[in-house]
């Protein structure tokens, strides 16, 4: 009963938490770096001038672009690549600002993240030459290893420029320019003075402000590439100074298979081949997108247990979701844990403690909500009404069910609603 009455108000929690007034939304989309992007403004005050706004974004993701593409023969990326000087090779301060987080993430995960993987990843069939599904030989690898490895890399600020130990070294930012790029833009955006944003780019987002004063809400796929089901919608930026972003990185939508063989695009650099554990997706929430970016791929790389104990380290806000025999399972810490904790308890499985913290855990949301609506009752003089199909519901004019929770049901309340009357006629 009490697992029931949790899951049902979580539930509709995530499917609607009020709806801004989409004609005061500004919206606009495009492509960049192999991908879309799209950026949301609420400015009910002002949209004026949006043609130029939409132009200036492009020039901010282009000037990505030419600092960070390898599909740019002139980019900055691609001229330190075919350089095989040893001496310090001058960049833009974004450029050596985006390498040095990388490479701090390296040094805390002992190279499960490294930017110097990029032949690697070219050798298993996931850069930009074609593919030919067909797996690299154990030679091969040994031999590209010996040009991998971001020790072998530095990186100083001032004044901006990389370093490489051994003249063939190359590098690729794909594991965070996507999420480097969402910070431009967001900052970009909030330089201009517009306070209320979402952008996006490839699925890495950054909110900042409110969209009149409700949640930005970014939703979690499921990990299966035959489905677009979302395992849960988390809230992100709720208020002006609040910025979030978030980033997921999984195996589920990149792969080939040869001979029976299944091979994710995610290299680990320390072995030179792909991830083999059963992790298969991870999602990270930080203040940057680069950061989240850059920690999601980590994550995964090392693996669910590793990864786990790697954000746990860190105090990161993740979800890491497994594969079993039983469907997928998840894992997080940080503000991402409640996700899994209130799934696994509705499985009578326990996260990260023993089935009595579950259930402590639970007996606590459950106390904490009734208390809530007792206040509301004794003070607003207001009738108890519940969750979606929870203790109590309210009528609307017509006759229908509303969450008391959503002044404004979302499609799938909505929906639930229909089915449940098709039921009941059909009896």
């Amino acid at each position: 009963m009490i697992r029931s009455f949790v899951l049902l108000l979580t539930c509709c929690c995530v499917l609607s938490d009020g709806a801004a007034d989409e004609a005061a939304m500004v919206q606009f989309a495009g492509q960049t770096m192999g991908t879309t992007y799209s950026v949301k403004i609420f400015e009910p005050s002002n949209s004026d001038g949006i043609d130029d706004l939409r132009i200036a974004i492009d020039a901010v993701l282009r000037r990505v672009n030419d600092q960070m593409s390898t599909y740019l023969k002139s980019s900055e990326i691609s001229r330190f690549n075919e350089s095989d000087s040893t001496d310090w090779f001058d960049v833009s301060p974004e450029f050596a600002a985006v390498v040095e987080t990388a490479q701090q993430v390296s040094a805390k995960t002992d190279g499960a993240f490294d930017i110097t993987v990029g032949p690697l990843v070219n050798a298993w069939n996931f850069g930009p030459t074609p593919r030919t599904q067909v797996a690299p030989t154990v030679e091969l690898i040994e031999r590209l290893r010996e040009s991998v490895g971001y020790r072998k890399l530095s990186v100083r600020r001032e004044p901006p420029a990389l370093k490489k130990s051994i003249p063939e070294l190359k590098i690729d930012l794909s594991a965070i320019a996507k999420g480097h790029g969402v910070d431009r833009v967001a900052e970009f955006l909030n330089e201009l003075g517009f306070e209320d944003v979402f952008v996006e780019i490839g699925g890495e987002v950054r909110t900042s402000g409110s969209k009149a004063g409700q949640w930005w809400k970014v939703g979690i796929q499921m990990p299966d590439a035959a489905s677009d089901q979302w395992t849960i919608a988390h809230s992100l930026s709720t208020g002006a100074g609040d910025d979030q972003s978030m980033a997921t990185s999984g195996d589920y939508r990149n792969f080939f298979e040869a001979d029976g063989v299944r091979y994710s695009h995610t290299i680990d650099p320390r072995t030179g081949r792909p991830i083999e554990h059963n992790l298969a997706s991870v999602s990270v929430v930080t203040e940057r997108c680069g950061d989240a970016d850059a920690w999601a791929t980590a994550l995964n790389v090392l693996g669910p247990d590793a990864g786990l104990e790697a954000a746990q380290r860190e105090k990161l806000n993740a979800l890491l979701i497994s594969r079993t025999e039983d469907g997928f399972v998840p894992n997080g810490t940080g503000t991402l844990a409640r996700y899994a904790q209130t799934q696994m308890a509705t499985r009578g499985e326990t996260v990260n403690g023993s089935p009595w913290a579950t259930m402590a855990i639970t007996t606590i949301a459950f106390a904490t909500i009734l208390m809530a609506m007792a206040v509301g009752v004794i003070f607003g003089r207001k009738a108890i009404s519940g969750s979606c199909g929870g203790i109590a519901n309210k009528a609307n004019d017509d006759g229908s069910i509303a969450c008391g929770l959503c002044s404004n049901p979302a499609d799938a309340c909505k929906e639930l609603r229909e089915k449940m009357q098709t039921a009941k006629n059909l009896k």
